[in-house]
């Protein structure tokens, strides 16, 4: 099957697994029942005219059929709608938000995937040596540490008793770092990216490790080495690109649900991104905010997975287009 059609394949299966998405979030949001009346049922000196009136605003008054596909068309157009917490255009909220949360989430990523590199080359190519059983055990207490607990120690440590790195925040409320936003920035993301580099290199380490170790015991592998090639580029040239198969399926998860698992981060730091954003949205029971987060993340993620697709067949061709 040709390249073209095998992308045409993914891009409609895709989009169909978005408008799935679509027709079980709505139905699960409607099922809730009218956000206006239950967050104003009980507010002294809120009438029934009130209600009724918000309700047509926010275009809650109509069939379910005509509000899904209103809703529908709508987000096809990028649009959102308007907070009924904030009063602010849903897009706009998302943008800013979402920016926050993407400015630690790819630092910790990429990050993350260098040192992961790094690590599992050095503990493969010294299988059941004191390093490699040290790689392990490292790898597995950060894959099931608690993540809030991490944040906790972390800010203890640095912000409590040493007092070199700020707590909570993007930004400084008074003065920045060194008179600079960009330092003050920066230095504020460390933390956050630092719990986060912490996790995402754990997991990534042990899955990379362990394919690494199966490609090395390869016949192909063999054949490289008595040809002669340095055992660098052996391990570089050769087994990392097809031991990196496997982790490239957790790869394309992670940045597929950067926005999606920020809530943990963002709470811990009291980080103003899309996470801690989101969780607020669901507690207030804000309507299409709660809706227009959702289909991003679910964007999001079915992108990543196309992508991920796409990559096999770039790094091995040998896998057939299906």
């Amino acid at each position: 099957m040709g390249t073209a059609r095998y992308i045409t394949r993914r891009l409609i299966f895709a989009v169909c697994l978005i408008w799935g998405v679509s027709v079980i979030l709505f139905a699960m949001i409607n099922a809730i029942g009218n956000p206006i009346e239950i967050l104003l049922a009980e507010r002294p000196g809120i009438t029934d005219e009130i209600i009724e009136s918000v309700t047509k605003y926010y275009g809650l008054d109509g069939s379910v059929t005509d509000r899904y596909f209103t809703w529908l068309w709508a987000i096809v157009r990028l649009d959102f709608g308007t907070s009924i917490i904030y009063n602010l255009p849903v897009s706009e909220m998302l943008v800013i938000y979402g920016m926050e949360t993407l400015k630690i989430q790819i630092p910790g990523i990429v990050i993350a995937l260098f040192v992961s590199v790094m690590i599992s080359v050095l503990a493969a190519t010294r299988q059941y040596s004191k390093v490699d059983f040290g790689v392990i055990a490292g790898a597995m207490v950060g894959h099931s540490l608690p993540g809030f607990l991490l944040g906790i120690i972390l800010i203890l440590i640095f912000s409590y008793w040493l007092g070199i790195l700020p707590s909570y925040g993007a930004y400084s409320t008074r003065n920045p770092v060194m008179g600079s936003e960009v330092i003050d920035g920066l230095w504020h993301m460390v933390l956050p990216v630092s719990m986060l580099v912490f996790f995402n290199t754990a997991t990534l380490t042990l899955l990379l490790r362990s394919s690494l170790v199966d490609v090395l015991r390869q016949d192909f592998i063999t054949a490289a080495r008595a040809s002669g090639l340095p055992e660098r580029r052996v391990v570089f040239g050769h087994a990392l690109r097809n031991a990196f198969i496997p982790v490239l399926t957790y790869l394309g998860i992670l940045f597929g649900l950067m926005l999606g698992t920020a809530p943990v981060t963002e709470t811990v730091f009291t980080w103003p991104g899309l996470g801690a954003l989101y969780i607020m949205a669901i507690q207030q029971l804000d309507y299409p905010l709660i809706m227009g987060a959702t289909m991003i993340i679910t964007v999001m993620l079915v992108t990543a997975t196309l992508l991920t697709d796409i990559a096999y067949v770039v790094i091995d061709p040998r896998i057939r287009l299906g």
